[in-house]
This record gives C-alpha cells, sequence and structure tokens, in this order.
C-alpha cells in the first residue's frame, strides 16, 4: 500500500511541477483552435500540435479536452484531402467548446449504434449524424479512437446511415 502511495505522491508532484505549463500551453491550443474554428484554415493545426509537447509527456495524455483535440485536427486534416476539400466537423461550430461538445455528442451517438435498439432510436442517430453532416473520415478516425467493444461494426452502420458524406 505505500508503494502505491509513494507512486500517487510522485504522479502529483510531477503534475504540481507543470502546472503552469500545462495550463499554459492548454490555453494557446485552444485559442488556435478557436482561430482555426473561425478562419476555417487548418493550417492552425501546426500550431496547434505545436502546444502538446510538455517535456517528456503530451498534452493530450494529461488532458481529455486535448486527447479530443489531437483526433479533430486529424479528422480535419483528413477531410481536406475529401474531393470537396471541406472540413466539415468544423462546420456549425462557434468555438473550441462547442466543438467538444460536438465531438463527445457524436461519440455518444455512435455509442447508440453497439446496441440493439429500436427502430426509432437508430433512426433519430441516422437523422442527428446526417443533420451534423459528419464524414467517413471523422466515423473512422472516432470509432478507431474511442473504445468501441464492435468499432467496425459501428463505423460501418454509420456509413450506411450517412451515405458516406
Amino acid at each position: 500500500m505505500d508503494q502505491q502511495k509513494d507512486s500517487t505522491s510522485s504522479f502529483l508532484d510531477m503534475l504540481s511541477g507543470m502546472k503552469d505549463t500545462l495550463f499554459r500551453q492548454k490555453r494557446q491550443a485552444i485559442s488556435f483552435t478557436n482561430q482555426m474554428i473561425h478562419s476555417m484554415d487548418s493550417s492552425y493545426i501546426t500550431q496547434i500540435l505545436s502546444c502538446f509537447p510538455i517535456g517528456d509527456y503530451v498534452l493530450s495524455q494529461l488532458d481529455a479536452d486535448m486527447r479530443r483535440l489531437s483526433i479533430i485536427c486529424e479528422i480535419v486534416a483528413a477531410e481536406e484531402k475529401l474531393p470537396s476539400s471541406r472540413m466539415f466537423f468544423l462546420e456549425g461550430v462557434s468555438d473550441f467548446d462547442n466543438l467538444m461538445e460536438k465531438y463527445i455528442r457524436i461519440t455518444f451517438l455512435l455509442r447508440r449504434l453497439e446496441f440493439q435498439l429500436p427502430q426509432e432510436a437508430l433512426a433519430e442517430v441516422a437523422a442527428a449524424l446526417t443533420q451534423e453532416r459528419i464524414s467517413v473520415c471523422a466515423l473512422r478516425k472516432i470509432t478507431k479512437s474511442e473504445l468501441f467493444a464492435k468499432g467496425d461494426y459501428v463505423y460501418g452502420q454509420a456509413v450506411r446511415m450517412t451515405g458516406g458524406i
């Protein structure tokens, strides 16, 4: 038990030592994200990701929102390579918090596909994914990055529902 207490104390001490850097770099990443959203310019991805290194650690390892942001950056970069060159995932969001809410909402909707839900519930998922214009890039990245028991099944179902935007 003392060894666990010592390792917990060491971890907390390590976090305490990097707290100022962590919060400063997170604020900077959020600022760059807001600029990317407002300008719809993916060149901010490089600046966002430049905020992630903190010594031997990476911001996305220490903060759930930053983990989601790194996934979103991959989604946006992939969407730009689609024939339409549109950043679908950024559409309809106004700021960083709204972007995080969208990511969590989409993940929640995708989780519903793993269960044997009534047809009405599945129709609601299909309508929401279609209305949000969730791209195949986003569907693939989220189903690969989040813990889905049946990730490939969920991806396939979602692509069929949305028509593969």
